[in-house]
Order: structure tokens, then C-alpha cells, then sequence
């Protein structure tokens, strides 16, 4: 009697041949039967598998020996052991795979190849908000829903002509979660999110100075009360880092906290010149005030002189736009709320070197914008000492 002739049995063919109970090629993307018979071919697992015909026979190698074959026993080993966890779990092969939510990817991409770098100032902050703040956001998810908060407004300017009211909404969206998650936390900072917390902070300053230049509506655009809502939000980033300072400042996120810049020479002289009559303004202004009045009009010039380098040095960093505002005083901010001149005064010089700022997407025509309210409040009698302000800002335009 002759033998039966051995074939290869079809475990895995499409269900079309498995209905018309017939043997199938498994090829895909279309079997040859159902090529042939033009009938819609279909597979009921999601990936081929056309290199686990021989898993036992691999299985036995692999398990004698390392895997050291070809692509095809390597693929063959993986895939049946993956069948054989998923059949202990009590699953099946035709499980669906795990979505990805593109969008998200996208704004992580964006953050990455562009959006980061905003709030760099070299090479070693660059590499901190790069990478470090995106690791600190994979556990704290307040910190990920702030980045991609910044990332979507990001590119609703860069696609204004086209996506600009959609990735807006997807920005404002994120930020309000954020926002609601980092709240519950600002009354139990510690070491385990103090970065997270910081970073978070820090990202909302920039999102609120681009907020008002992106928005679809036009609406609470740049303007002298805004600003000030900008440095009382801002002043929470102080308050969060002098709550773990130590910790912060030793901590892989202490280059932000390095602001000796690597090109010092960069400030015109007019500048410095500029930075020096202000001083002396405000000395005599003040000679005749409370010690902690005083030295709320002195410490944000001795910010600014330290700040101002990188401004010169890297025209579109936003080091001293955000550094100012954030270690802005509060008696100067109350000073600022009720219109007192001085205040005002050194205002307008904060805007000049915004306007220098102003090729940074978040900065743009914020200087210009307040510095010409600021002129509309001031009586003309202080307009002489932001005469350096004004030449900054409009040039010949004002002069005339």
C-alpha cells in the first residue's frame, strides 16, 4: 500500500480559504487562490506568519543553542514565544494591536526637534530641556501635558495659514490639564517632583507670553496689565525653586541655574551706559524710602545687568524675558499695578531688550506693544529717561 505523501498542513490561511476549505499559499497581502478567484482575501492574525512553519523545529535549536541564525529563525523563535506567552495569559493572536496617538507623537517630535530650544541659552540648557525635562515628564504627567501644551502653540504659529485655530485648541486643552494636575501639588513640593515642578513652571511663563500673540481671537493681546499678570504668574517659579533650592542647584538641572555668560563682551556700550543713568534714577528716587522699597527698584537692575549679555550674545533667547520676570519683586509689581512712575520707567527699559528678543516666536511685538502704552501713561516730564528706551524700540520714528 503506497505511503500517504507528507504536506505541510495551513494553519494560518486567510479566511476565505479556510471557509471554501481548501489548502492556502498564506502569501500576503493576497493568496493565490483568492488571486486567481478575485475573491477578497482576508487574515485573521495581524502579522504573517509565514517564518513560524517550522517554529518547533527552531524551538528545539534555540533552546539547545543561542540564536545565532538568520533573520528568518530569529523572527520564527520570537513570534512563537510571543504565542505562547499571550496563550498562557488567555489571549489569542487576534488581539488588536495597541493604538498610537499620532498627534501627541507629533507635538513630542515638535518638542524635540524645535520647541526646546526656546528656553536654551547654550548647549548645556539646551541638552537639559531636550532631554532631561522630557524624561522628568514621563512621571509626572502634568509636566508631559505642559510640553505638549507648548509644542501645540509652537506650531499653531508656525501653521497659521492652514492648522492654527486646531493645534491652538489642542494646546489650550493640554495646558488646562496640566494646570489642574500641578495645582494639587504646589502645596507639597519635595525632592521627588521639584524638578518636574519647575520645569512645569518655567514652561508656563513662555506659554503665557505666546499665548497672547497666537491666539485666533486676538484677544487679551499684548498689553501693560497682561504683562504684569505674566511676572505674578512667574513669580511661582522663584517660590518653587526656593522651596528645593539645594537640592535643585546640585541636582542634573543645575546648569539652568548657571547664568555666567560665554560672551560677556557682547553688550554695546549705550547699553551699559543706559543701565548705569537708570541706576542712579533710582537711587535718588528712593534715597528717602523704606530699605525694602529701595531695594525692590535696585535688584531688578542688577537682574537685568546680569541677564543682559545673553541677550546680545543669542538675540532670540528668552533667558532675560523670563529670568526678569520671575525674580521680579513684589513691592515693584504693586508699584507697577498702581502706575508709579519709577516703576514704569524701568519697565520701559525691560521692553527694549523684549524688542531685542523679538525674532523669538513667544516674544515678538510684546517690547514694542507696552513700551507705546507705557508712553501714554507717563507724564512728559519722565519721557526723558527712556529716551535710550524709545531710540531702542522705534528708532528715528519717535525722535522726530
Amino acid at each position: 500500500m503506497p505511503s500517504r505523501r507528507s504536506h505541510n498542513k495551513s494553519r494560518h490561511g486567510c479566511t476565505t480559504c479556510k471557509r471554501r476549505r481548501v489548502k492556502c499559499d498564506e502569501r500576503r497581502p493576497i493568496c493565490v487562490n483568492c488571486s486567481q478567484r478575485k475573491e477578497t482575501c482576508t487574515y485573521s492574525a495581524p502579522v504573517p506568519y509565514v517564518f513560524a512553519r517550522k517554529a518547533s523545529q527552531t524551538d528545539s535549536r534555540a533552546k539547545s543553542s543561542s540564536v545565532d541564525g538568520s533573520p528568518d529563525d530569529i523572527f520564527s523563535v520570537a513570534q512563537h514565544s510571543t504565542r505562547d506567552e499571550l496563550g498562557q495569559s488567555g489571549s489569542n493572536s487576534t488581539t488588536d494591536p495597541p493604538e498610537l496617538n499620532m498627534q501627541q507623537l507629533e507635538l513630542v517630535l515638535q518638542w524635540i526637534q524645535h520647541t526646546h530650544r526656546l528656553l536654551a541659552r547654550n548647549e548645556e540648557t539646551r541638552q537639559v530641556w531636550e532631554v532631561l525635562v522630557l524624561t522628568e515628564g514621563l512621571t509626572a504627567p502634568f509636566l508631559m501635558h505642559g510640553i505638549l501644551a507648548l509644542s501645540a502653540l509652537h506650531l499653531s504659529h508656525l501653521r497659521r495659514d492652514t492648522q492654527q485655530v486646531t493645534w491652538f485648541n489642542v494646546a489650550i486643552a493640554h495646558k488646562n490639564t496640566a494646570l489642574s494636575m500641578f495645582s494639587d501639588q504646589l502645596h507639597s513640593i519635595s525632592q521627588s517632583n521639584a524638578k518636574a515642578m519647575m520645569s512645569f513652571a518655567a514652561l508656563a511663563v513662555a506659554f503665557s507670553f505666546a499665548t497672547a500673540l497666537n491666539s485666533p481671537t486676538h484677544e487679551d493681546g499684548p498689553s501693560l496689565s497682561e504683562l504684569t499678570g505674566v511676572f505674578h504668574m512667574s513669580r511661582g517659579v522663584q517660590t518653587i525653586v526656593n522651596g528645593a533650592a539645594g537640592y535643585l542647584m546640585h541636582s542634573s538641572f543645575a546648569p539652568l541655574f548657571n547664568v555666567t555668560c560665554q560672551s560677556p563682551n557682547t553688550i554695546p556700550e549705550h547699553t551699559l551706559k543706559a543701565l548705569d543713568l537708570l541706576e542712579n534714577l533710582v537711587v535718588q528716587e528712593t534715597q528717602n524710602s523704606l530699605e525694602h522699597i529701595a531695594g525692590a527698584y535696585k535688584r531688578p537692575i542688577t537682574h537685568m545687568r546680569d541677564l543682559v549679555s545673553f541677550t546680545f550674545a543669542e538675540p532670540t533667547s528668552m533667558t532675560l524675558a523670563a529670568g526678569w520676570a520671575i525674580r521680579a519683586p513684589a513691592e515693584f509689581l504693586d508699584d507697577l499695578h498702581t502706575g508709579q512712575p519709577l516703576s514704569l520707567v524701568v519697565l520701559a527699559h525691560y521692553c527694549a531688550f523684549l524688542h531685542v528678543a523679538r525674532e523669538n516666536w513667544c516674544i515678538g511685538h510684546w517690547g514694542r506693544t507696552v513700551l507705546e502704552e507705557i508712553l501714554q501713561i507717563l507724564s512728559p516730564e519722565w519721557h526723558v529717561h527712556v529716551d535710550w528706551a524709545i531710540q531702542e524700540v522705534f528708532g528715528e520714528q519717535k525722535q522726530s
